[in-house]
């Protein structure tokens, strides 16, 4: 099947508008109104020539006491419940950046679709050293990576261990659930079916977008976002992500930077049992670990929230 074949098959079928980055930067969020925060928007060029959509919140009324750079999951992005995360980090007297992957929420690439998971690791250690060191270069600087987020923040600290004073993992990708991943009869077919349509969104998977969030919270809420990809993961994605994490959970042994886990016994897409794993196989010198025992995959999202940040204040305070 040639290219054109393909992109006849898949705009037919599966196309969305929001596949395209220019739709989705259309999509326009209320302005912030908060005394507190000054907020910056931008794009960064990575060094594929790709505009990825950055933000940076500033706390107006005091000093930053420290950076923090934000790393989402997959199929989500930064310009709706990253917003919260940000103000109450502001409000607290953090620095914090936050940019959407390639593929992701306003920036460049096919919605939700990663070819290569490492060029999200280069292009977050670029977003750092060119816009991120350039902001108040005497203060530390930590990452926080959500999901598969965490992931990203654990090779990013692997590859460029002083890039950051240390790492809150939420939640994070270290193996993949069976649930979440493709069937093992269709893990080879997959493989093969890659190398003639890796973007198509049509991997098997038992998961909702929604699974992973408190029940009380409502489908309507968490819809609610435009920018959130809740289709079938694509097949190149899906085995990126599979491949990474089984990179991860192999090396474990070599994490060596000051980490803070959060994980909740209800997360059906990622085991906190991996994340235990993680903290005893670790060589760390400087780590923890929490585990909420009624808390759900999306942590920032469910009744534990108060605790959870204040967690994350504590552990940074201490460090800074």
């Amino acid at each position: 099947m040639t290219n054109s074949t393909n992109d006849i098959f898949y705009n037919t079928i599966f196309y969305s508008n929001n596949d395209s980055s220019v739709n989705r930067r259309k999509i326009q969020y209320p302005k912030m109104k908060n005394s507190f925060v000054n907020h910056i928007e931008g794009y960064f060029t990575n060094s594929r020539n790709m505009k990825l959509y950055y933000q940076i919140f500033l706390p107006k009324k005091s000093v930053p006491i420290a950076k923090i750079v934000y790393a989402h999951g997959y199929a989500t992005n930064n310009s709706y419940w990253g917003r919260e995360f940000a103000l109450k980090f502001a409000k607290n007297n953090f620095l914090v950046f936050m940019i959407d992957y390639e593929g992701h929420g306003k920036s460049d690439g096919l919605w939700a679709y990663i070819e290569n998971f490492s060029t999200i690791i280069t292009d977050l250690h670029d977003y750092i050293k060119i816009i991120v060191n350039q902001q108040y270069i005497n203060l530390k600087t930590f990452i926080v990576g959500d999901s598969m987020g965490g992931a990203v923040a654990i090779n990013l600290l692997r590859k460029y261990p002083d890039i950051s004073s240390g790492c809150i993992l939420i939640a994070p990708m270290i193996k993949i659930s069976d649930d979440a991943k493709p069937h093992k009869m269709f893990h080879n077919f997959l493989i093969w079916l890659c190398n003639y349509i890796p973007t198509w969104p049509i991997v098997p998977n038992n998961t909702q977008p929604h699974s992973g969030f408190h029940p009380l919270l409502s489908r309507t809420t968490i819809y609610s976002n435009p920018l959130i990809y809740n289709k079938k993961p694509r097949l190149q994605t899906a085995l990126q992500l599979y491949n990474t994490s089984c990179e991860i959970e192999n090396n474990l042994e070599t994490i060596t930077f000051p980490f803070f886990i959060i994980h909740g016994k209800l997360d059906n897409l990622t085991d906190w049992e991996h994340s235990d794993i993680l903290y005893q196989k670790s060589k760390s010198l400087d780590k923890k670990i929490k585990i909420y025992e009624q808390g759900y995959h999306c942590l920032l999202e469910g009744p534990f929230k108060r605790v959870i940040y204040n967690d994350f204040f504590n552990w940074l305070k201490l460090r800074i």
